[in-house]
């Protein structure tokens, strides 16, 4: 996710119009689950994957007919023969994606806090509202909740964060993602940090595997090369 929201922000910094997509809710037998994310190009290049098959090629296509005069939208995916016949992807499960549709000149607050929180390692927690009736929000916003549970951004109506923050977990107890009240919730855990004693052979290969999956790591050894 780090990658991609800085990716997204230097985009736009440079005139390019992108489209945010987010798997937010999963049910059943999915070829990916809450929390994966994707950008799409206008070009149609993508950073990022949603699961791949037939389901990431039609968030693909609606993203970028949104790209161009549409708003953000929560799609609905049920992985049986609609979506499958073609190349065996039938899990019988069922797929929530977000996509946000970016262009230049937009709003970018609420990414730029994102990926600052992420980026220091803090841990936060997103929140996408997933349909108007059962949230009583406006299906596709957006809230961004700090490790200590406190709003710090959002897409869309700040009023509706009480409501969405009555059902947010603490990151202390190391959620996983969940839905609650026609919410998902995506939390993101602080970096944990990697002490390793001796920077030989071993050493040296479990600090470049940790550091790709995104622990603070700290090598100690008293020989200085």
């Amino acid at each position: 996710m780090q990658d991609v929201l800085n990716q997204l922000l230097c985009s736009l910094a440079a005139g390019r119009a992108v489209a945010f997509t987010a798997l937010v809710e999963t049910r059943g037998s999915t070829p990916q689950k809450a929390g994966a994310s994707m950008l799409v190009f206008a070009d149609g290049s993508q950073v990022g994957t949603l699961g791949g098959g037939c389901v990431e090629a039609e968030v693909k296509r609606r993203a970028l007919e949104l790209l161009h005069d549409g708003e953000r939208q929560v799609l609905t995916f049920q992985l049986d023969h609609d979506y499958g016949w073609d190349d065996g992807l039938i899990c019988g499960g069922r797929m929530k994606m977000l996509v946000d549709p970016l262009r230049p000149g937009d709003d970018v607050a609420y990414f730029e806090e994102f990926a600052r929180l992420l980026n220091d390692g803090a841990g936060c927690t997103v929140a996408v509202a997933l349909d108007d009736e059962g949230s009583a929000l406006p299906a596709a916003d957006q809230f961004l909740f700090d490790g200590d549970s406190n709003l710090v951004a959002c897409r869309g109506a700040a009023e509706g964060a009480g409501v969405v923050a009555g059902q947010l977990r603490p990151l202390g107890e190391r959620p996983r993602p969940y839905v609650a009240e026609h919410v998902s919730y995506l939390p993101h855990l602080p970096r944990c940090r990697l002490i390793i004693v001796g920077g030989g052979h071993v050493g040296w290969k479990v600090a470049q595997l940790a550091a790709d999956v995104d622990f603070d790591v700290t090598v100690i050894d008293d020989r200085e090369e």
